[in-house]
């Protein structure tokens, strides 16, 4: 069971770094875009939720109905029509980080499938990703689930105002953050999260990283991975809009 997880993270992370392969040396092909937000499930039953962001950056999240199983944090590279990724992997049931590389064939604006060690992953593109994130968007109550590496968040709801700012008090810990759109026009925001508290679940740090906003299902769903400094350790949160 551990392996097969181990497996479907990293093609996620392939999924999430996405790239297109063909070529050989033939300058001449172009290598197909990446970019975007991409969703589908892997032979290994979870759900993959992946960004891959304009520069090759890729943050993903697996997960099974309520529970998040996985993140990913990792870089593609493309030739042709064939991706290549190398990333982390954050293993939340063994509570482990590996790094893993993978390779597949893309669409841009499509599909994706990509595979390892007889783990498939078959995505397909969000179109929303080409619409402009705002801040009205993203205002308003959410309610969550959300775990590091080793800890799992109480479900609750935070509040982020007009600014995209919010801030979530639990047992030990006190969050601070702000959720704002990112610079391209595209449906990505950027996050920074401050934790102080002896019982934060990824410890005392501040946290950066990226959202993505579902508007596809009603009510919205927001995706969302901020790392530590180090990037070994993070969290994801998976808020619903109330």
């Amino acid at each position: 069971m551990k392996n097969k997880i181990k497996y479907t993270l990293a093609a996620s992370t392939v999924a999430l770094m996405s790239a297109c392969g063909g070529g050989g040396d033939d300058s001449s092909i172009a290598n197909a875009d990446p970019q975007g937000f991409w969703s589908g499930p892997a032979s290994t039953g979870y759900t993959v939720d992946t960004a891959v962001l304009d520069k090759g950056e890729t943050w993903g999240i697996y997960s099974s109905g309520s529970i998040i199983f996985g993140a990913l944090y990792g870089t593609a590279t493309t030739s042709g029509n064939t991706v290549s990724i190398r990333g982390t992997e954050f293993n939340f049931l063994t509570n482990s980080s590996t790094t893993g590389n993978l390779t597949g064939p893309v669409v841009a604006k499509s599909s994706m499938s990509l595979s390892n060690n007889n783990v498939t992953i078959a995505l397909k593109y969000q179109p929303t990703y080409d619409t402009a994130a705002t801040p009205a968007a993203i205002a308003g109550k959410w309610s969550f689930i959300g775990r590091s590496s080793s800890s799992t968040l109480v479900p609750g709801t935070i509040t982020i105002n007009s600014a995209g700012a919010f801030t979530l008090s639990q047992t030990g810990c006190v969050t601070t953050g702000n959720v704002v759109p990112r610079p391209g026009g595209k449906n990505v925001y950027n996050v920074t999260l401050a934790a102080v508290g002896a019982n934060c679940a990824a410890g005392q740090s501040k946290l950066s990283g990226v959202a993505y906003l579902d508007t596809t299902v009603t009510p919205n769903k927001l995706f969302s991975l901020a790392l530590t400094p180090s990037k070994k350790d993070g969290l994801v949160v998976i808020g619903t809009k109330q």
